[in-house]
């Protein structure tokens, strides 16, 4: 028998090469996908490029969600390959082989499957690492090579993982067999005939727990709680889906079935039948392409918006080349830092331009009506950000010779949310005269999405002491907020090499300086910061170029199980509509009619998953335009664009693969009813 095992474990592998080659095919890619990810996490965990830390984290996360994904990928496929072959090991059985023996070749064609894929996931993953690895660098701005490993350790995580996959599959195929009578093996393939019932409880239950997830995507308007709510609404989506497609459909059916007048007539009659039963035997199936692809629209669209917009990204959180800010510093200690800073520059050979230097505080509190409540812990569904100035630093930046009273300030409100002549804030009532903010605010805060952003203009010496600004919090007393030196300014030319120069020269003439300032030495509680906004840029970039390049590999996961999946559905209908086909034509229908009926059951059933992935995508938007916002990704064209490019892509990915496994379904249709193309009027194709 030891001899017979491999014999028969070939034999059977090549005589249901459609179902093999395509587990072959998958199964390999998924080694492929896992040694790459785990060698390029390697490679970036010794590269010294800004956010190399960050980009390597998140392909460690990748390598964790690949693992999970070929484990339940695997598990599913050889559920439907056990179901195909259930017929054959019954024979198995009827002939004289005992389950032990039926064990033996399952065991065997595991062991040859697992090597097949291992040997060839593992040669493809090293063969085409590289390429791999020059793609990452490139996302992440090609500024610092990745260094390129085939690390042992990989190989080693991949031959557990995987050996451990092949064999629980290989368990439960064994316990399958074990269980069932030899009749139940000859049968298997065939149940799931009778018509389902119509569960409306659970169908009302898949509708109510989608319509919740949609009404948390829409409904949501802080970006913090969209980012704390978006786990629970994608969970309430999935089981609703799937209780949708298993329960919900059906009753559907059912309904239309019970509409005498509609559904007996021709057209109806078969279409509504093939429905009902398709949907018993291929619910779960086509919920789970539903949710897969829904998976890959959001992944790819989303980490493409973020590459897509690094420059806009990093306008937004750092305007000028360099970006200074300082607090708590005494009376010159600033002019001594623009002073070693135009000395350095002119060292340098560049000029100084388009400065900005100002003095303000910066609070934040919720809106109600026109009263501002300066309290963080306030609930409100109006937020506001404020670059509170006074008179006489806004007259020194502005060249103007504005004069206030005490009871009066002046407002920049660059959205044109204000209306009123009075404003409510700092526990008093201010009379408004609305401005245009020469430069503009200092600090772009349009990337908090829900967050008004307002520049404002006081004289109220009951509000300034010292450095610091005084105002009441509600229910807590009185706070301050002390003032921030911002200086910041572009480099003529914008050329890398002087920014970095300078800046870092500037660095080491700070760590200097500060020494002998009266504010370090007292102990005052000196703060400052300093950004070079190019080298941010590559730590942007290298994180979002990294969280793109994770994207594509995520989307290629779920692109290969949904593409399986509906493979396997395409073989699935052919033998069962084989035999549907046959009996239609026995009771009195014609080809033409036999073919529209089936045809149009095909249609409707894969592209149900399609239809319902972007309906899903569509009511997520919201949600993850408020979640990139987060991200200081706010160019909401850009993100709409994104989206509807990589919809019109996969959803042609998704039509290829499709009109392709088709071709399989009406070879098998063709093949096992009999029907000759020649004598009754052409292909079905």
């Amino acid at each position: 028998m030891l001899k017979l095992y491999p014999k028969l474990a070939w034999q059977n592998l090549r005589n249901n090469y459609r179902v093999t080659v395509p587990y072959l095919l998958s199964g390999a890619g998924m080694v492929v996908m896992f040694y790459m990810i785990g060698s390029i996490t390697i490679g970036c965990s010794q590269a010294e490029f800004f956010g190399a830390r960050s980009a390597g984290a998140m392909m460690e996360l990748g390598s964790v969600i690949v693992a999970i994904f070929s484990a339940i990928f695997l598990f599913y496929t050889n559920s439907f390959l056990m179901k195909r072959r259930k017929k054959e090991l019954g024979l198995y059985n009827i002939l004289g082989m005992e389950k032990r023996h039926i064990a033996g070749v399952i065991l065997t064609e595991t062991l040859i499957t697992a090597v097949i894929c291992l040997v060839l996931g593992l040669g493809l993953g090293v063969a085409f690492s590289k390429m791999f690895f020059l793609i990452l660098e490139k996302f992440i701005g090609g500024l610092s090579p990745i260094p390129f490993v085939i690390p042992p350790a990989v190989f080693v995580y991949t031959f557990i993982l995987f050996g451990a996959i092949f064999l629980l599959t290989a368990c439960y195929n064994i316990l399958q067999v074990r269980l069932s009578k030899p009749i139940e093996l000859l049968h298997g393939g065939e149940m799931g005939e009778k018509e389902p019932k119509a569960h409306w409880l659970l169908a009302i239950l898949g509708i109510g727990l989608l319509g919740a997830g949609y009404y948390l995507a829409v409904s949501i308007q802080e970006p913090m709680e969209a980012l704390a709510m978006f786990f629970v609404a994608v969970i309430l989506v999935i089981f609703g889906t799937y209780l949708v497609f298993i329960t919900g459909i059906t009753a559907m059916l059912k309904l239309l079935k019970k509409n005498k007048s509609f559904y007996y007539q021709t057209r109806h009659f078969t279409t509504i039948s093939g429905m009902l039963y398709r949907m018993k035997q291929n619910a779960a199936g086509l919920a789970s392409i539903c949710i897969l692809f829904t998976c890959l629209l959001v992944t790819v669209s989303t980490t493409f918006s973020l590459y897509t917009g690094i420059d806009d990204m990093v306008k937004v959180r750092y305007p000028r080349d360099l970006d200074l800010s300082f607090s708590h510093t005494a009376a010159g200690e600033l002019d001594s830092v623009k002073e070693a800073l135009s000395r350095l520059c002119k060292e340098q050979g560049v000029e100084m331009e388009n400065i900005v230097d100002r003095r303000f505080w910066q609070i934040a509190g919720s809106r109600v009506d026109n009263t501002f409540h300066i309290n963080y812990g306030l609930a409100s569904n109006t937020y506001a950000s404020f670059e509170v100035y006074s008179l006489e630093e806004y007259n020194r930046f502005s060249g103007e010779n504005r004069a206030l009273d005490a009871g009066e300030v002046l407002l920049y409100d660059p959205e044109g949310l204000f209306e009123g002549d009075t404003i409510g804030i700092f526990g008093k009532e201010y009379q408004v005269t609305e401005i245009d903010m020469p430069g503009g605010k200092a600090i772009d805060t349009s990337y908090l999405m829900g967050y008004q952003g307002y520049a404002l203009v006081v004289n109220d010496p009951a509000l300034t002491e010292g450095d610091q600004l005084l105002f009441p919090v509600d229910g807590e007393g009185q706070t301050y907020a002390t003032a921030e030196n911002l200086y910041q300014f572009d480099i003529a030319g914008h050329n890398r090499e002087d920014i970095c120069a300078i800046y870092d020269r500037f660095i080491e003439w700070l760590m200097e300086a500060k020494d002998s300032w009266e504010s370090y030495k007292n102990g005052d509680g000196l703060t400052w910061s300093a950004r070079n906004a190019l080298e941010s840029r590559e730590e942007v970039t290298s994180l979002y170029g990294g969280v793109f390049f994770l994207g594509l590999f995520m989307g290629a996961v779920f692109l290969t199980g949904t593409t399986l999946i509906i493979y396997y559905k395409q073989v699935s209908e052919g033998y069962e509509d084989a035999n549907r086909f046959g009996i239609m034509q026995k009771v009195g229908m014609s080809h033409q009619e036999v073919k529209k009926s089936i045809h149009s059951q095909v249609l409707m059933v894969f592209f149900l998953p399609l239809v319902t992935a972007l309906l899903h995508l569509c009511f997520a938007f919201p949600m993850l335009h408020k979640i990139l916002a987060l991200m200081s990704m706010i160019n909401f064209h850009l993100i709409l664009f994104s989206v509807i490019g990589c919809v019109l892509v996969f959803g042609l990915v998704y039509l290829l693969i499709y009109l392709r496994t088709a071709r399989t379904y009406y070879k098998i249709v063709e093949a096992a009813s009999g029907f000759s193309p020649k004598s009754r009027g052409g292909r079905w194709k």
